[in-house]
């Protein structure tokens, strides 16, 4: 039933009437722009596709106070710039033909007019050819001025006070680091579709990204994910349709983060990650996925951000997706399919490219010192005479000389003789264990020192970008950064100059520990479980150095490992949950031999 309160009498009721044009913009601007990184999206794709092949952001404050964007494209007639910030002028499409078939990243003539409601804006371009060019300020939509200026071909946009008219937007916007993480992304997405155009970044003036002038998209993820990934690439095409696999399966990675692209378009779209999701495997680590779609067979004009889409026919995109998938992970040694042409049969689930995929400090099993499971233990937990239960293996004082190693069975199994029976160790677990906790020990103590590289690394551009922006944190966990000598912040890449130093990292490369430093840091959002993340992080990374069952060890190598087992608080188990030791009692023998 419909509350009289909220009609009202015929002589008090609220009449219908047109918003100003003043509150109309903001809402629409609303819309488009959340946020600095909304902003610097919608001016990139403008100058993506204005053809250039240089483009700079220059920030302060994370665009929180200023947003430049500058490119060395088509630029804009100076007749033209009173329409550039008006709303639905565009140069993109004509008529409703065109929008069934959008080649263009932008094609509403939304950008410029929402950015302009809602800051104090500067736009100067000049056309390719031209002798002069124009320059137009105007704040919160209202042109100010516009006038012709000499500049540069090209065009350059600047966005100052962004939300300066809307204090309720404003208020929601992150600190200034948050912000700028945001727009470093964003920059890193575009210059993996784009890998041919340059991007730059810098903040406060210091630089923070140099990516792309690359010769493909490989060279671009190179410098994002580094020289030592282990990533692999596939493709597959039917149809029409095409797409392009890039799959960096991180080694104890949690997490899926999969970056999409249609017709080079940045989206998040469901059928995508379903089809991934449909592989029947472990897909965790980053993905990146680039579809090329005929424009007919995909509507774009479904979000205010475009950033999403509608397939006209999901089926195919769905399968040609999960057949790229397929082909990566299996060159990625992810399972093993039964083919592996384009008609590849369903593949067949196998055990995860990496055991830590499935871990996660909630779920370690056998916590405490002194538990030992019957499965593990393989004798009941009381006697049957006298009702007391057994003692574990690790449980009372180490027999010393008395225990005997017997050499390695089954594969490289160590077999002791204990005088309270018979011992097996998976020797692999067992060093897993042993140096997960010795990295647990160290960074528990957060007494953590430092140690100098002898020949500091210069850093990937995109590990740069997020080193600078974590870079307190960083330092409270070891790292510190060094500039090359006699350049300042602002003009060099940072270059790796010490990393922690902690027992049992000895054999992580110091990219590598940087690397998983701020993966830890930016996938744990609560401040005071960043140090567990991040030592978690670098002591499943160390457990891959682990031996390796199989390994021939002597009998001082089989010994040690076993001492050093029993001084673990876990000894029973490694940290993802595998048992390190099968003890089969004396007494039990005694009784299965009727003795």
């Amino acid at each position: 039933m419909t509350n009289p309160s909220l009609i009202g009498s015929a002589a008090t009721a609220v009449r219908i009437k047109r918003l100003e044009e003043s509150v109309a913009s903001r809402i629409a601007a609303g819309e488009v722009i959340e946020r600095p990184v909304s902003a610097a999206k919608e001016l990139l794709e403008n100058s993506i596709d204005a053809g250039a092949s240089d483009i700079r952001i220059t920030l302060e404050q994370g665009g929180r106070a200023s947003l430049v964007v500058e490119d060395d494209g088509d630029g804009i007639a100076f007749e033209d710039l009173p329409l550039a910030v008006e709303r639905h002028a565009t140069s993109k499409i004509r008529d409703l033909e065109d929008l069934e078939r959008v080649l263009t990243l932008g094609y509403r003539g939304e950008a410029l007019s929402s950015v302009a409601a809602v800051s104090r804006l500067e736009l100067r371009s000049r056309r390719r050819g031209e002798d002069s060019g124009g320059a137009l300020r105007s704040e919160g939509g209202v042109i100010l001025s516009c006038s012709r200026v000499p500049c540069r071909e090209g065009t350059r946009v600047q966005v100052g006070d962004l939300f300066y008219n809307l204090p309720a937007r404003r208020k929601f916007m992150k600190s200034s680091s948050s912000e700028l993480k945001r727009i470093i992304q964003i920059v890193q997405d575009y210059a993996i579709a784009n890998p041919k155009i340059r991007f730059r970044v810098a903040n406060d003036g210091k630089d923070m990204l140099d990516l792309g002038d690359a010769s493909g998209t490989e060279e671009v993820l190179d410098a994002i994910w580094g020289d030592e990934r282990r990533s692999v690439h596939a493709e597959a095409a039917g149809d029409g349709i095409s797409v392009s696999i890039w799959w960096n399966g991180l080694p104890g990675s949690r997490r899926v983060s999969v970056t999409a692209f249609v017709n080079r378009r940045r989206v998040q779209d469901p059928t995508i990650r379903a089809a991934l999701n449909a592989t029947d495997a472990s897909i965790y680590g980053e993905w990146v996925v680039m579809l090329e779609v005929p424009p007919e067979e995909v509507d774009v004009n479904i979000h205010p951000a475009k950033a999403e889409v509608r397939f006209r026919q999901t089926g195919p995109i769905f399968e040609l997706v999960r057949r790229g998938a397929q082909k990566a992970l299996l060159a990625g040694g992810g399972f093993s399919v039964p083919g592996s042409g384009d008609g590849d049969a369903a593949c067949a689930p196998a055990r995860p490219l990496d055991p830590w995929e499935n871990y996660s400090p909630q779920s370690r099993l056998f916590e405490d010192r002194g538990k030992m499971p019957e499965m593990i233990s393989n004798f009941p937990p009381q006697t049957e005479a006298g009702g007391a239960r057994e003692k574990g293996l690790f449980e009372d004082s180490s027999p010393g000389e008395s225990r005997k190693y017997l050499g390695q069975a089954q594969g490289g199994y160590l077999v002791f003789d204990d005088p309270r029976g018979l011992c097996l160790i998976d020797a692999h677990a067992a060093h897993e264990r042993i140096l997960y906790e010795q990295i647990e020990d160290a960074y528990s103590g957060r007494g953590i020192s430092s140690q100098a590289l002898l020949m500091p690394q210069e850093l990937p551009p995109a590990v740069a970008a997020s080193a600078a922006i974590h870079r307190d944190e960083l330092a409270s966990m070891g790292f510190s950064f060094r500039f090359p000598s006699g350049e300042g912040e602002g003009s060099s890449v940072p270059e790796l100059a010490s990393v922690p130093a902690l027992r049992g990292l000895g054999r992580m490369s110091p990219l590598e520990l940087l690397r998983s430093a701020i993966r830890g840091i930016e996938e744990e959002p609560d401040p005071s479980k960043r140090d567990r993340e991040v030592w978690w992080r670098w002591a499943r990374t160390a457990c891959r150095d682990a031996i390796k069952l199989g390994e021939t060890l002597d009998r001082e190598e089989a010994v040690g490992l076993f001492e050093r087992l029993e001084r673990c608080r876990s000894p029973y188990s490694c940290p993802h949950g595998r048992p390190t030791t099968i003890f089969l009692a004396g007494e039990k023998l005694k009784r299965w031999f009727e003795r």
